[in-house]
């Protein structure tokens, strides 16, 4: 049986909109056919799949194996720490981090890391909560869009968490970047009224 942080995943990532709102963070990034991409803390591997539907090559990695159980949703995936990549440096066009800065201890480390895997030009986008995500928002949202089950459970979900963690402004999405070396050229509020904050940086 899977445990259950890894059932929690799979259904996210197939079974409610995350999926969506991971295809628009894809196109958001706007990767180029032939760039190599890497996302981090992936999950079951929903993103290097869509990646790799867009003519890249992609892999995933997460610290957890059982994310990948019964089988990934991406052949290219692999258990790895964010503070020890299995990579040469210098690899990747396209280096992706959703909804997983705000649980490192170490968030400014681990962009730094990630910084030496870029290809020159290459960049770090991310997906974070916004300071536009809480419970009763998302309640309301829920409600205005008739969601039920676990759509609206995994919408509730990410709202607590938001309170739990962090909820990110633009400003501090920008004094985060500028912290571990990387210059924030973008950040949009998306994801229904606004409840994720994509961005990407450069070294």
């Amino acid at each position: 049986m899977l445990n259950r942080d890894a059932d929690f995943f799979l259904e996210l990532q197939t079974n409610t909109g995350w999926g969506r709102t991971l295809h628009g963070f894809a196109a958001w990034c706007a990767p180029q056919p032939g760039w190599r991409t890497l996302d981090v803390g992936c999950g079951p591997g929903l993103l290097p799949a869509i990646f790799s539907q867009l003519g890249c090559w992609s892999v995933g990695i997460d610290l957890d194996l059982k994310m990948f159980r019964p089988s990934p949703l991406h052949p290219m995936v692999a258990v790895a720490d964010v503070y020890a990549l299995p990579f040469l440096s210098h690899t990747f066009q396209l280096i992706t981090a959703s909804n997983l800065v705000f649980l490192l201890p170490e968030p400014v480390r681990a962009l730094q890391n990630l910084s030496l895997f870029l290809a020159p030009g290459g960049r770090v986008a991310m997906l974070n909560h916004s300071e536009v995500l809480n419970v009763q928002a998302a309640l309301h949202f829920a409600e205005s869009q008739g969601l039920m089950g676990v759509a609206r459970d995994t919408l509730l979900n990410w709202a607590r968490r938001a309170k739990e963690f962090h909820q990110w402004t633009e400003d501090e999405t920008y004094v985060l970047y500028h912290q571990a070396g990387l210059k924030c050229m973008g950040s949009v509020l998306k994801v229904g009224p606004g409840f994720g904050r994509f961005s990407w940086a450069v070294a």
